[in-house]
């Protein structure tokens, strides 16, 4: 937590765009490097976690972030659409590729407490189990079970309501989304 601390701290102090990307590095190293903490330890070994990979996915527990981060991404451009905003105009992501920037600078803070906690939620439950996938030309792929679960229960993170870090009202994780959405427009139309 210490380090996290200080690269919170740095983070407020960063000036430049390059700069909170390289504290937004470092930090998701020391989260991932943390992640498998979270798994209750009679499971670790079976999971077979090789740290944060993307595409492809190396094992099963990153083809369900991978998947999990899809999810928040489609629930952040439809956010963004409803205000009115072009979801590839980012800050801080870059748009090549067709890359829908401001959707993915949108979901950073939601990737740990909604989709990271779902993936942990549904190993340490039991309700997804690592025969559920495959392995397919080194890339790993949930089998139809497997993601049936964690759509259900991403869905079941997006609808509880949480309160609301800057206006202290309940909302829905799905809504607290929508709000931040609103509040870059907040900040681009000067309202």
């Amino acid at each position: 937590v210490a380090p996290l601390r200080r690269l919170q701290r740095a983070a407020t102090r960063a000036e430049l765009w390059q700069d909170l990307l390289g504290v937004e590095g470092e930090a998701a190293a020391i989260h991932f490097a943390c992640w498998p903490l979270l798994l209750k330890p009679h499971l670790r070994a079976d999971w077979g976690w090789s740290g944060r990979s993307g595409r492809p996915a190396r094992d099963p527990i990153n083809a369900m972030l991978n998947y999990g981060y899809a999810l928040l991404t489609a629930d952040a451009i439809r956010a963004i659409v409803s205000c009115g905003l072009d979801p590839h105009a980012g800050f801080l992501h870059s748009s090549g590729r067709n890359k829908p920037a401001l959707a993915l600078d949108l979901i950073e803070e939601f990737r740990a407490p909604v989709v990271d906690s779902v993936v942990q939620t549904v190993i340490n439950n039991g309700e997804v189990r690592p025969n559920q996938f495959t392995d397919s030309l080194g890339s790993w792929r949930m089998k139809d079970a497997a993601r049936r679960t964690l759509i259900a229960a991403y869905e079941r993170r997006m609808g509880t309501s949480i309160r609301h870090p800057v206006f202290g009202y309940a909302a829905t994780w799905r809504r607290t989304l929508e709000i931040q959405a609103r509040q870059v427009l907040g900040v681009l139309d000067g309202s």
